[in-house]
């Protein structure tokens, strides 16, 4: 019955150099981090490389990679959704813990940069993260080469049906709901909290049971926050 707000820190940048700045994000509520947002920083190469191949670590730099270690033993999830391929998959790589796509859809679906492909998602999956489907309309709904009074928006069927894919590929322990609308997101029949229950509608029409419906709408989030912690206390040291 309580109502909770994450602390998200949605660029790594502001962490510096100073590695000791992980613990203190931490300290003040951080619970999830990306190494990157829209533009490469000193820990991560962004998605946004992919638009002019101009690359600045092709993947983490060494600063990235100890920050990721950081953030492990502090308990913070890793967030995969804005740095690159390359940055996501050295990140599993080297990560003592699950790893979590806060805001992305799927590649197969509708190619765009932020989008998770098959490799990545698979990665993810054995890693014990999660994704968290995105109901952003360009995300969901790739429309390049339509000209733009010929575009419609992605519907709740459309954004389900990334939902659906990414099940099918790598299990429903895996894959999570987001929204975004601070950032832009929503889709026709989910613009906005108040449309909500359109989500679980669509999903009971498409035969998901109330157990699944539940891991999609947090529980599977929950789970990687919990293993997330408990991974930081024993690598601290602290684990009973």
């Amino acid at each position: 019955g309580k109502k909770v707000a994450l602390i998200g820190v949605e660029n790594g940048y502001p962490l510096g150099t100073d590695l000791n700045n992980v613990r203190l994000f931490a300290e003040r509520g951080a619970r999830y981090l990306s190494l990157a947002h829209n533009g490469h920083s000193q820990l991560s190469d962004s998605n946004t490389g992919e638009r002019d191949d101009v690359w600045l670590h092709n993947g983490l730099s060494q600063l990235g990679r100890q920050v990721v270690g950081e953030l492990n033993k502090w308990g913070i999830m890793i967030d995969v959704s804005h740095p690159s391929k390359q940055s996501m998959l050295q990140t599993v790589a080297i990560s003592r813990a699950p790893i979590i796509a806060s805001h992305s859809a799927v590649r197969a679906l509708c190619n765009h940069s932020r989008n998770l492909d098959d490799e990545q998602l698979r990665a993810l999956g054995r890693n014990g993260g999660v994704a968290q489907i995105v109901a952003f309309n360009s995300y969901v709904k790739c429309q390049a080469g339509v000209p733009e009074a010929q575009r419609t928006r992605a519907t709740v069927a459309d954004w389900v049906d990334h939902i659906d894919y990414a099940v099918k590929l790598i299990g429903i322990d895996h894959v999570g709901i987001s929204s975004d609308f601070d950032g832009g997101g929503g889709v026709e029949g989910w613009s906005n909290a108040t449309e909500t229950g359109n989500v679980t509608l669509e999903l009971v029409k498409r035969g998901y049971s109330e157990e699944e419906i539940s891991k999609l709408w947090g529980g599977n989030l929950l789970r990687v926050m919990e293993q997330v912690e408990a991974a930081g206390k024993k690598l601290r040291g602290e684990a009973s």
